[in-house]
C-alpha cells in the first residue's frame, strides 16, 4: 500500500513517535505543574520540554531516513507529517491538562479552601483584618441582643521597627509568631486574636461582666508580651502598648477601632509596655490630632510652614559661624505654631517625611541665596526618627545639594541623643554613609540619657550639643558646672566641637566662654529669626565686632 515504506520497518515508526510522544507530554507536565507551584523551576523545565521535543522529532527523522527506501522527498514528507502530529497532540494534552486543573481549582472545595486562606494571616496564622471585622460585626450584633459587653484591645509591639531594621526582618517575623502565641494563650477560649498588619494585634474580647474582666486579661496580655525572647539577642526586651475600647459605651465598628487606636497611642505616649482604657481626655485629643492632620495637609498644599533660624556664634571671637533651622507653622486661625504642637499628629499620620523634605529644601534654597549674595555660611538641620530609616537618606540629600551647586560641609544634621541610642545600629550605619560624603553629624539635647559618655568614642561625628537644661543653672550650681567641665574636656579629647544651647543671660555665655565651650546659640544672641532677617543680620554682621556687648545689642535690634 505504502511502496516506499519497508512494511518490515514500519514498527520503528510508531515506537519513534511513542517514545518521542510520551517523554514530550512528561516534559511538559512537569513544566506546567511547577509553574503553579515553582515558578521559577518552571521556565527551566519548558525550556527542557523543547529541548526533549526537538531530540523526539530529530529521532523521528533518523527512523524515518531508515525506514523510507531511499527517497529524499518521501523521508521529508513522512518526516514532516510524523513531527507535526507529534506537536499537535502534545499542544492538546497540555493544553486539556492546563484545563482540567484549572476546572479542578475553581472547584466548590477549592473556593472554600481559597476563602479561607483570604481571612488567614500567612505568618502567623491568626486571623487577619477581614476577618477580624466580620467576628466584630458579630459579635456587636450578639452584644445588642444580649446586651453583654464587647471588648477590643489594640495591641502594638513597641519599637518593632528597631527589631527589623537591627537584626533582620527573618527575626522580626519570628518575634511576631511568639507574640501571637503568647496572646493565644493569655486570652480566654471565647476570646478572638487577629493579626491586622505589621506588628498590629487586636484582641476581641466577649462576655465581658465588668471593666475589671478585661482589666485581668488585658494584664495578662502586656505580662505575656514581656516573656518573649529574642534568640541568641537577649538584651533585647519586648514589650507592647495596649489600647482598650469597650462596646456600645465607646461606639459602633469603626468608631470602636479608632478608639481602641488612639488609646494605644496614649500608652505609647505615657512611656510603652503598658495598656490604657479609651476615656474623654483621649477622645478629645485624637479629635485633635485628627483636626491637626487635617490642617497640616492643607498646610503643605498651601505653603503655610516657615523656617526660622537661630544663630550659633564662635564663643571667643563672637562672630556668626552657622545656625539652627526651626520649623514654624503659620497656621491661619491659630498663629505661629512651634513642632511640639503639630509634629505629634505628622509622625502619627505619615505626614513627618514629608515635613522634612520640605525643611531639607527650604534650608538648601536659603544657601543658595546666602552664597549668591556672598555669605558663606552652614546651617544645621534636625534629622526625623522617619528620615533616620531610610536607607537612600544620603544619597538623596547628596542629590538636593547638587540640585542647589551647594558643598557638603555647608549643611549640618542634628539627631537627638534618645534617637541615636535607640537605634545604635541604624545610627551607625547611617553615620558611615553621612562620613563617606562628607557631611556631618551633631548629637543634639545631649546629657539627658543614661550612658551618654561611653558610646561617644565609637560615633563619626562631629559636635556636640548640651541640653538647655544644663545651661540654665550653670551659673547657680557648680555641680552642674563641674559636669559641663567634664564633658567638654571629653568631647575636646574626641575632638568634637561642643555647641551650648538655651544661653540666655551674659552670666551663662561667660562661664561657657571659661570653660572652653566652641560655640553657643541661644536669646541672648538671638532669638530665631526669618530667612530675610537672617540675611539682614549677617550682612551687618559680616565685620568682626570686639566689643561682647556691642555684639548682642547689635543682634537685639535687627
Amino acid at each position: 500500500m505504502l511502496s516506499f515504506i519497508n512494511t518490515n520497518n514500519l514498527w520503528l515508526i510508531a515506537i519513534a513517535l511513542v517514545v518521542a510522544f510520551f517523554s514530550s507530554v512528561a516534559s511538559f507536565r512537569l513544566a506546567t505543574d511547577l509553574w503553579f507551584n515553582k515558578p521559577d523551576h518552571a521556565k527551566l523545565w519548558l525550556w527542557i520540554g523543547v529541548a526533549v521535543t526537538t531530540l523526539g522529532a530529530w529521532f523521528i527523522h533518523a527512523v524515518c531516513v531508515y525506514t523510507v527506501d531511499g527517497k529524499p522527498v518521501m523521508v521529508l514528507l513522512t518526516t514532516s507529517l510524523c513531527i507535526t502530529s507529534l506537536i499537535l497532540v502534545t499542544l492538546i494534552i497540555s493544553m486539556l491538562d492546563l484545563f482540567l486543573r484549572s476546572s479542578k481549582s475553581s472547584s466548590p472545595h477549592s473556593r472554600e479552601n481559597l476563602s479561607q486562606m483570604a481571612m488567614v494571616d500567612t505568618l502567623t496564622q491568626l486571623p487577619n483584618r477581614r476577618a477580624l471585622m466580620q467576628h466584630l460585626d458579630a459579635a456587636t450584633r450578639r452584644s445588642e441582643r444580649t446586651g453583654a459587653t464587647v471588648a477590643i484591645a489594640f495591641i502594638d509591639i513597641d519599637n518593632f521597627k528597631q527589631i527589623n531594621d537591627s537584626l533582620g526582618h527573618q527575626v522580626g517575623d519570628e518575634v511576631l509568631k511568639e507574640v501571637s502565641k503568647k496572646l493565644i494563650a493569655a486570652v480566654r477560649g471565647c476570646d478572638e486574636i487577629a493579626r491586622i498588619g505589621g506588628d498590629e494585634f487586636v484582641a476581641l474580647i466577649e462576655e465581658v461582666k465588668s471593666e475589671e474582666d478585661c482589666v485581668t486579661i488585658v494584664e495578662r496580655m502586656v505580662s505575656s508580651i514581656r516573656e518573649v525572647s529574642i534568640a541568641n539577642h537577649s538584651d533585647w526586651n519586648v514589650t507592647a502598648s495596649i489600647g482598650v475600647a469597650v462596646f456600645p459605651r465607646d461606639g459602633h465598628i469603626d468608631a470602636l477601632m479608632s478608639a481602641a487606636d488612639a488609646a494605644m497611642y496614649r500608652a505609647k505616649k505615657d512611656g510603652k509596655n503598658q495598656f490604657r482604657f479609651f476615656d474623654a481626655e483621649i477622645a478629645l485629643a485624637s479629635d485633635q490630632l485628627l483636626e491637626t492632620q487635617h490642617d497640616l495637609k492643607h498646610a503643605l498644599a498651601n505653603d503655610e510652614l516657615r523656617l526660622h533660624y537661630q544663630i550659633k556664634i564662635d564663643s571667643v571671637t563672637r562672630e556668626p559661624v552657622g545656625a539652627e533651622a526651626l520649623l514654624r507653622w503659620e497656621h491661619p486661625v491659630k498663629g505661629l505654631l512651634t513642632p511640639s504642637i503639630f509634629m505629634p499628629a505628622a509622625e502619627r499620620f505619615g505626614l513627618s517625611y514629608a515635613i522634612s523634605n520640605w525643611v531639607l529644601e527650604e534650608c538648601c534654597r536659603t544657601l543658595h541665596r546666602l552664597n549668591f549674595q556672598h555669605i558663606p555660611f552652614s546651617i544645621s538641620v534636625n534629622l526625623s526618627n522617619q528620615q533616620l530609616r531610610n536607607s537612600n537618606l544620603v544619597s538623596d540629600i547628596k542629590d538636593m545639594l547638587k540640585r542647589f551647586s551647594l558643598p557638603s560641609n555647608c549643611i549640618m544634621f542634628e539627631i537627638t541623643e534618645s534617637a541615636a541610642l535607640k537605634n545604635q545600629k541604624l545610627f551607625n550605619a547611617q553615620l558611615q554613609r553621612f562620613k563617606e560624603a562628607g557631611i556631618s553629624i551633631a548629637i543634639d539635647d545631649f546629657g539627658t540619657q543614661p550612658s551618654s559618655l561611653a558610646y561617644l568614642q565609637s560615633l563619626e561625628i562631629s559636635e556636640l550639643k548640651l541640653d538647655p537644661v544644663f545651661i540654665s543653672n550653670i551659673d547657680k550650681n557648680h555641680k552642674t558646672r563641674g559636669i559641663i567641665q567634664a564633658v567638654i574636656a571629653l568631647a575636646h579629647v574626641l575632638e568634637l566641637n561642643v555647641v551650648a544651647e538655651g544661653v540666655e543671660t551674659e552670666d551663662q555665655r561667660r562661664i561657657l566662654t571659661e570653660l572652653g565651650c566652641d560655640q553657643m546659640q541661644g536669646f541672648l544672641i538671638s532669638r530665631p529669626v526669618p530667612e530675610e532677617q537672617l540675611i539682614r543680620l549677617l550682612k551687618k554682621l559680616s565685620i568682626q565686632l570686639e566689643s561682647s556687648s556691642e555684639f548682642i545689642d547689635d543682634l537685639k535690634n535687627i
